[in-house]
């Protein structure tokens, strides 16, 4: 029998594991590569643009060892972490957005 301690990063889901990973604004919008730590070493994840908070994207065989001998996937969810005790440059434009470009990400749940 295997225990697994908890890890202050990833949880074990099978023999997947899942890391919640804060990024900001600007690389949800326009995109970019970062860094994701993974159980061996640290790898460069490719963020489409456009990424909404919650997304899940994948990196195969960064999970932990399967018994069929290959290894799970990373599965990481993207988390938006706006600064830390506002911006007022970023909450003007997003009056401006919001005046010049509304929409209603909840319309299909209301």
């Amino acid at each position: 029998t295997i225990q697994f301690a908890s890890h202050p990063h990833f949880t074990p889901e099978g023999s997947n594991l899942r890391l919640n990973l804060p990024i900001t604004l600007y690389e949800a919008a326009l995109g970019g590569k970062v860094r994701v730590p993974t159980l061996d070493n640290a790898v460069e994840l490719t963020i489409p643009a456009n990424s909404s908070g919650g997304r899940t994207l994948r990196l195969k065989g960064k999970g932990l060892p399967t018994k069929g001998g290959g290894h799970g996937d990373l599965m990481v969810t993207l988390r938006i972490v706006l600064p830390e005790g506002g911006d007022a440059d970023l909450e003007a434009l997003m009056r401006v957005w919001q005046s010049t470009k509304p929409y209603n990400p909840r319309s299909g749940i209301e």
